[in-house]
């Protein structure tokens, strides 16, 4: 015998009240991991295990509901819980007449309890982060060529405090896009927290030479590494590398990559990457 409308409505309130238990209950225990971490001067957000519940969710996940609400359900766990219990906040790039494209894809990744605000210019969002109290900053994705961009100056930071990495991209659970879409609505979010391994990432290497070289010498060079060069993207005599995998500044590879290009490479540096994702659409 099938249920009655009023039979279906007693258990869908019964099945909220239990959710909601358990998600009170969520937010104690994360709270108090939180509480430990501060406590032992331990990093308290860490995308990539981050990225690693969002691939378990997303693997055990049946239709009807959407794979996109799943992940913005637990983006916003996370943030209300894990982010605003630390008391962190977040910076958005925006042009000079107060314009920001970014906002949207930046509320879907922190949430909606974290504190957002636009600062205007790439340059003074990343001063906010190095210099100020704000814990992120989301920046544009990078341009295929561009004059000074703001990773340009990623290069030559030293192993100290003020020192910034690429941590995680935008949107949020979607790898691929059109040409259109990867320039206008792309973005990186960077923190003085260490980018980490997630099981399954891109790295961005940046490399800067003494002399202007053509792409097809850095991508050789990058293939004689070892390394799979997603895009490269170029600045005068900078050139920023997407790689498959995870780098950080003591692998191999980026060793092996600054000696292949010789005495004209006055750096070659890990200035993070993300985790990917699987679809949400």
């Amino acid at each position: 015998m099938s249920k009655t409308l009023s039979e279906i409505r007693v258990e869908i309130d019964s099945i909220d009240n239990q959710v909601h238990d358990l998600l009170m209950q969520r937010a104690d225990l994360v709270s108090s991991v939180a509480m430990a971490k501060k406590k032992e001067g331990l990093q308290i957000v860490h995308p990539a295990r981050e990225a690693k519940l969002m691939r378990r969710l997303l693997s055990r996940h049946k239709a009807p509901l959407p794979r996109a609400t799943v992940v913005r359900i637990w983006r916003e766990l996370i943030g209300s819980v894990s982010l605003l219990q630390a008391g962190l906040s977040v910076v958005v790039s925006s042009d000079n007449r107060g314009g920001c494209i970014y906002w949207d894809v930046a509320k879907n990744y922190f949430g909606s309890a974290i504190p957002m605000t636009k600062i205007s210019g790439v340059t003074n969002t990343i001063a906010e982060v190095r210099d100020g109290d704000a814990y992120f900053a989301v920046l544009p994705w990078p341009a295929a060529e561009s004059q000074s961009p703001w990773w340009d100056s990623f290069l030559n930071q030293n192993d100290d405090e003020k020192k910034l990495s690429v941590i995680c991209a935008l949107p949020y659970g979607q790898s691929t896009f059109d040409s259109e879409m990867a320039v206008d609505s792309r973005a990186v979010i960077v923190s003085k927290i260490d980018f980490m391994p997630s099981d399954d990432d891109i790295s961005f290497i940046g490399v800067k030479l003494g002399v202007e070289a053509s792409l097809d010498r850095i991508k050789i060079a990058a293939k004689d590494a070892g390394l799979s060069v997603l895009n490269l993207f170029r600045a005068d005599d900078s050139y920023l590398l997407e790689v498959t995998g995870y780098y950080n500044q003591d692998s191999k590879m980026i060793e092996t990559l600054q000696k292949i290009l010789g005495d004209e490479c006055l750096y070659c540096k890990a200035v993070g990457g993300y985790p990917v994702i699987p679809h949400i659409t």
